[in-house]
């Protein structure tokens, strides 16, 4: 397995964005640049919540990368 699997935070499509607050932010999983499963989006979130489970899915990225 040797893509490029990379998290992005965007404003779901529709929603405004101006409120960091507001529920209109997404936490998107691509792979070599590409959202290949729309299963990998996470939407609904405020950014302080994306920006969450962004670090956490990068976390576990990282730990399962690393040599044990």
């Amino acid at each position: 397995m040797d893509e490029n699997i990379s998290y992005e935070i965007r404003v779901a499509p529709g929603r405004a964005g101006s409120d960091p607050e507001a529920p209109d932010w997404q936490v998107c999983e691509l792979e070599d640049g590409v959202i290949k499963n729309d299963a990998d989006i996470y939407d609904n979130l405020t950014y302080a919540e994306a920006q969450q489970i962004a670090g956490m899915w990068t976390k576990k990225k990282e730990e399962a990368e690393s040599p044990a």
